[in-house]
């Protein structure tokens, strides 16, 4: 036996969502700003992955001509393998740290950026703005302002969307990228290998 809710004797308050005057503007320079640190993050790690992969690949090739080399019964010096690795380790550890300076400088950038655009946001009227914390969540600030900007100007969604395909592109390059680099290791490794027998 179910129970039924009986109707409420109090009709829908219907709850109207603020708006700002037509022709108030949708963006502001630092809302540009935040929209756009999303994509240099992605130039930022596109250029990190590029100066890490041949220091890799390389440190691969040595090893396995060491790997060579021992197959035909020549003793290798047990730091051989230690050795490349330091001769690589520069190489690797420049990537790493341009690419984290950048990507913290970036990071910051958005921060400030997501604050002087909520600042300037409440300058031009909007009653209702997303928070400038969620940058700290690097995409989403760009993301949740076009939604709540839109919702009371009628218009304002191009830092979203520059924020969704930013976040896509960086994506596809992750996973491109590590693939792509797995594949060239084996490619290394076959060549090198073939050459012994």
């Amino acid at each position: 036996m179910s129970a039924s809710v009986p109707p409420s004797p109090w009709p829908p308050v219907a709850v109207e969502q603020p708006r700002v005057p037509r022709g108030t503007p949708v963006y502001t320079a630092w809302g540009w700003v935040s929209a756009w640190t999303t994509v240099a993050a992605v130039a930022v790690s596109a250029v990190t992955m590029w100066l890490m992969t041949g220091p890799m690949l390389t440190y691969v090739r040595h090893v396995v001509e060491l790997s060579s080399v021992a197959a035909t019964g020549t003793r290798v010096p047990p730091g051989a393998v230690f050795g490349i690795m330091f001769d690589m380790m520069p190489g690797i550890l420049t990537a790493s740290m341009v690419g984290t300076i950048l990507g913290w400088a970036l990071y910051a950038l958005a921060i400030v950026a997501g604050y002087r655009d909520y600042v300037q946001l409440g300058r031009l009227g909007y009653p209702k703005r997303f928070h400038w914390a969620w940058s700290f969540l690097s995409p989403v600030y760009p993301i949740g302002r076009a939604v709540v900007v839109r919702r009371q100007a009628g218009s304002g969604s191009a830092t979203m969307w520059i924020a969704l395909g930013a976040t896509a592109a960086s994506l596809l390059l992750s996973f491109g990228w590590s693939f792509w680099l797995m594949f060239a290791m084996f490619d290394a490794m076959r060549a090198g290998l073939g050459t012994i027998a």
